[in-house]
């Protein structure tokens, strides 16, 4: 055998496995530095900072110069920024440029959102507005006074209603304005509704207060039934435990309605009560369940005579899987939408994607006043300026 052809051979062997070995330390390193950046606190917080460049400051961002003297009322919904003011709702973008306005005679509003459909309403009042993009699509005057607002991923919006004959009215109309139904209610309080992602049910929080302890209950309502006037519109009733005071309904993934009452949350679907999350043993700062298939709580738990933990849990409800999050401080306020997290810290906010990885951190030289949060962007709210946020 030719020795030149065996030294080839050999040098081409020592190639490969060299090229193989440093391919191999490639994968083990981006195996254990995944491993760290999970597990340890301390390495997360040196990766976001420096590598992955998590952290922002105040005036180095986009902005939009306001009075909030002037300002009625702000929004961020699926693009926008938008600012109520003079009967006009300026819509803004992430550079903090004009996308153009919307004229509306709203002095109070309620803002409402879903995806790219915003509805604004009169607080106690008649106007209803429905956007569409930047558009918009229809507005209406209400009979009775305007209480809260829903609107679902489709369009499909449901008002709550008081100042009639009744004790509470709901009307739902579908996205081009046409009013399905309308439904009374005589003696109950009405918490809540929400519209099902495929628009087939309106489900209604409920509370009844005249007895000794407050009574909660569920409603599910077929949409066409009740467009129909058939005379059995509600498909399932859900009575709680007596005592237990609904605070909010969400319809999430897999149509499974989330029921956040005063001491837990639980899961109702094909007529089955799931209990997820008990508060009764723990000290709740918030929760939320505005997500379409999380529920998020923030607790604050003693670790000795002056020290104290607060921690962040968010829970899967179709698996249960919970991740958590330890918090150098006490949130202000928190914000929920579009599966986005904004915890506002005072001085500083945190972002977080609703697998419970930290997206961005905000830190500002003196105290946030509010932070609106959609989609694609967050705003945070100073006196004179609004600074933009790419999420």
């Amino acid at each position: 055998m030719n020795k030149n052809i065996f030294n080839k051979e050999k040098k081409i062997n020592k190639s490969k496995i060299a090229k193989l070995i440093i391919f191999l330390v490639i994968i083990i390193v981006i195996v254990a530095t995944g491993v760290l950046y999970t597990k340890n606190e301390k390495f997360r917080e040196i990766l976001d900072k420096y590598v992955f460049r998590k952290e922002i400051k105040e005036n180095n961002l986009p902005f939009i110069e306001i009075d909030s003297s002037k300002v009625i009322g702000m929004y961020a919904y699926d693009k926008y920024i938008s600012i109520l003011q003079g009967n006009k709702l300026e819509l803004y973008n992430k550079y903090g440029k004009s996308e153009g306005n919307i004229e509306m005679e709203i002095t109070s509003p309620i803002f409402e959102s879903n995806e790219n459909y915003l509805v604004v309403g009169e607080k106690d009042g008649q106007k209803i507005y429905f956007i569409n993009g930047k558009n918009m699509a229809w507005q209406k005057d209400i009979e009775g006074k305007i209480s809260s607002i829903n609107v679902n991923k489709n369009g499909y919006v449901s008002l709550i209603i008081l100042g009639t004959s009744y004790k509470t009215v709901i009307k739902v109309f579908d996205s081009s304005g046409n009013e399905l139904f309308t439904y009374y209610l005589a003696s109950t309080n009405i918490i809540d509704t929400d519209i099902s992602n495929d628009n087939k049910y309106l489900a209604i929080a409920e509370a009844n207060f005249s007895g000794i302890t407050v009574q909660s209950m569920i409603k599910l309502i077929s949409i066409e039934d009740a467009k129909n006037n058939s005379g059995d519109s509600i498909k399932y009733t859900h009575i709680a435990n007596s005592g237990d005071l609904i605070i909010n309904i969400k319809y999430q993934s897999k149509n499974n309605l989330i029921c956040m009452y005063d001491q837990h949350i639980d899961c109702l679907n094909n007529d089955k009560n799931t209990e997820l999350v008990n508060f009764k043993e723990e000290n709740i700062l918030f929760a939320d369940i505005d997500f379409s298939s999380k529920i998020l709580k923030i607790t604050k738990s003693s670790t000795g005579l002056f020290n104290s933990e607060t921690e962040l849990q968010i829970m899967d409800s179709n698996t249960k899987h919970v991740t958590n999050q330890q918090l150098q401080s006490v949130p202000k306020s928190i914000d929920v939408q579009d599966n986005k997290i904004v915890i506002n810290l005072g001085t500083s906010a945190l972002f977080i994607k609703d697998t419970g990885w930290l997206d961005k951190k905000y830190e500002a030289s003196h105290e946030i006043q509010k932070i609106l949060l959609c989609r694609e962007l967050a705003g945070v709210v100073f006196k004179d300026k609004i600074e933009i946020i790419s999420l």
